[in-house]
């Protein structure tokens, strides 16, 4: 019976880490900023407009997870040729959700009031940068989506790569020299 119990303690530890894992992540796991991928054009996913920036942003995510699914090989980062849905690294996961995200802002008339767009970031434990455990370019450095409010200092990160094979959607991001 001790074996059971040690089980079912140990069944319980892993499903409460599961249920928490969004928070886990962002409290070990950051990622620093160091370039901008460029503006991309808007991508119709959905018909009508959305309710908000949050809507737009799970709504792509959603979509980009959807669509797409993980590739290491030679893969488009066109987010038009994507959205038909295939093989993408992170480039083009970022670039396919910030093209989305602008399709629901322009529909929705909050254009003016948000900036979205892929960037490049490196991940960090700690100060220990996760990028140097790999030799291959493939592993240099990871994108990902930001969206700024214009009118305020929201800022807003998400992993749209993070959030298609684990379902964590926020992520903490850090402006690089900050």
């Amino acid at each position: 019976m001790r074996w059971l119990r040690r089980l079912l303690v140990f069944a319980g530890v892993l499903s409460g880490l599961w249920y928490c894992r969004g928070w886990v992540f962002r409290n070990v796991v950051h990622y620093h900023i160091v370039g901008v991928r460029g503006e991309v054009e808007p991508v119709q996913s959905a018909p009508g407009p959305v309710d908000g920036i949050d809507e737009a942003i799970y709504l792509a995510l959603d979509t980009t997870a959807a669509r797409l699914h993980f590739s290491t090989g030679r893969v488009s980062n066109d987010p038009h040729k994507l959205n038909a849905g295939s093989p993408a690294n992170c480039v083009g996961y970022a670039k396919l959700c910030a093209a989305f995200i602008q399709g629901h802002v322009v529909r929705s008339g909050i254009r003016g009031r948000f900036v979205v767009e892929p960037v490049v970031a490196k991940l960090f434990i700690g100060d220990f940068d996760i990028h140097g455990l790999s030799r291959d370019p493939f592993w240099k450095d990871h994108d990902v989506v930001r969206v700024r409010e214009l009118d305020g200092d929201r800022v807003i990160y998400f992993d749209p790569t993070l959030y298609d094979v684990v379902g964590i959607d926020r992520i903490r991001g850090i402006e690089h020299g900050r």
